[in-house]
């Protein structure tokens, strides 16, 4: 196989892999559950607050 259909399938299957994840909505569901994970680890800290 010529390095060139090599070349061709990397970039077709990264096309489709990008895809998905618009089709799906994968990032931001992803991001949002970073985010909740986030809160959740900020809102448990130990605070000391000074006037």
């Amino acid at each position: 196989m010529a390095w060139y259909w090599i070349v061709l399938i990397v970039i077709v299957a990264l096309f489709a892999l990008t895809f998905v994840v618009y089709i799906t909505n994968a990032d931001m569901k992803m991001a949002e559950k970073l985010y909740n994970r986030l809160i959740n680890y900020h809102d448990q800290k130990d605070v000391e607050e000074k006037l």
